[in-house]
């Protein structure tokens, strides 16, 4: 079997309706790379296969002493024509906790990823490492999927 799976990840800034005192604030996210590939493997010597990690850059500015999230939210499940493959069986492992956590995808609610308070000023750098639970029943395939990483200021 030859299984070759794809997440695709873009970068979305979080916009909020803010009062104008906090009008200042700026948040950057940058994601290196933005597309990751899990390797080929078999699954009864590899039950779960890692991609190279992401290197999460992050800056709050302006935001005094309120709190900021960073989540993630996949489009949807790993697709690959008509097959796919439940997009909760992709994990994850961050790194330094905290403010990284540890988290499962989903596609219906945002996993919070990393989260603090005040200013990240200069930019701090996170490793996001994504893990795919690898499985024979997965139909052979390259699978895509959209994870859209989300960083604002509640």
């Amino acid at each position: 079997m030859t299984l070759t799976t794809r997440v695709l990840l873009a970068v979305v800034a979080g916009v909020l309706l803010v009062p104008a005192a906090a009008e200042a604030q700026r948040l950057t996210l940058t994601l290196n790379p933005q597309v990751i590939t899990f390797p080929q493997a078999d699954p009864d010597t590899d039950p779960v296969i890692m991609a190279a990690p992401v290197e999460i850059s992050y800056r709050v500015q302006g935001n005094a002493a309120g709190s900021w999230v960073l989540t993630v939210l996949a489009s949807g499940d790993l697709s690959s024509g008509g097959a796919t493959i439940d997009i909760s069986n992709v994990t994850w492992i961050a790194t330094p906790a905290p403010p990284f956590q540890n988290g499962t995808l989903s596609r219906t609610v945002e996993q919070t990823l990393a989260s603090g308070t005040g200013n990240v000023n200069p930019a701090k750098t996170g490793s996001l490492t994504f893990r795919l639970a690898n499985a024979w029943t997965y139909t052979a395939g390259t699978y895509t999927q959209t994870v859209v990483f989300t960083l604002s200021t509640p």
